[in-house]
């Protein structure tokens, strides 16, 4: 009985710890991979993009940790827009992808603070141009497909917009 016990307790440390140190989690915020973008069961979400290394993530990331934490917790955020992350990688980071949406547009109707960003009306993951980290993108359900808009970049602006959403549901 001992051994059994001991070997439960063993496989379950195993799994918590495997969990808590993947690399870009972050804690309380789903992580999700680039092609299932359009994939989440909402209608409405954010996509909060970020990089390893990145000191702009590093600042937006309390916030963006702390706004999944006031949907789960508190009542009157629960129908506030969930909130997902995306890892990013470059092609020198993670060779072998078979597209990087981490790339800046160069087009004539780009988005974003310096419309570098190809965002407004995509429909697929592979057609996303997300210049910058951090970033934040909505998605919304129109006329039964997931579209995506612009919303942030640069971790003030992440912060902001996470903000207004929340508006004063902390407070019901």
């Amino acid at each position: 009985m001992k051994k059994v016990f001991l070997l439960l307790v063993l496989l379950f440390s195993i799994a918590t710890l495997s969990g808590c140190n993947q690399a870009g989690s972050l804690q309380g915020v789903k992580s999700i991979k680039k092609e299932d973008i359009f994939n989440q069961k909402e209608d409405k979400y954010y996509i909060y993009f970020h990089r390893l290394d990145c000191e702009d993530c590093e600042a937006s990331a309390p916030y963006v940790i702390q706004y999944a934490h006031m949907l789960k917790d508190y009542k009157g955020c629960a129908g506030k827009r969930k909130i997902y992350a995306v890892l990013l990688y470059t092609e020198e980071e993670k060779p072998g992808e078979e597209v990087y949406i981490y790339r800046k547009y160069t087009g004539e109707d780009g988005q974003g603070t310096d419309g570098n960003y190809y965002v407004n009306g995509v429909t697929d993951w592979r057609d996303l141009y997300i210049a910058t980290t951090s970033s934040l993108i909505a998605i919304n359900t129109e006329g039964g497909v997931k579209t995506a808009r612009y919303s942030a970049q640069g971790w003030e602006s992440v912060r902001d917009k996470l903000n207004a959403q929340l508006g004063s549901c902390h407070l019901k």
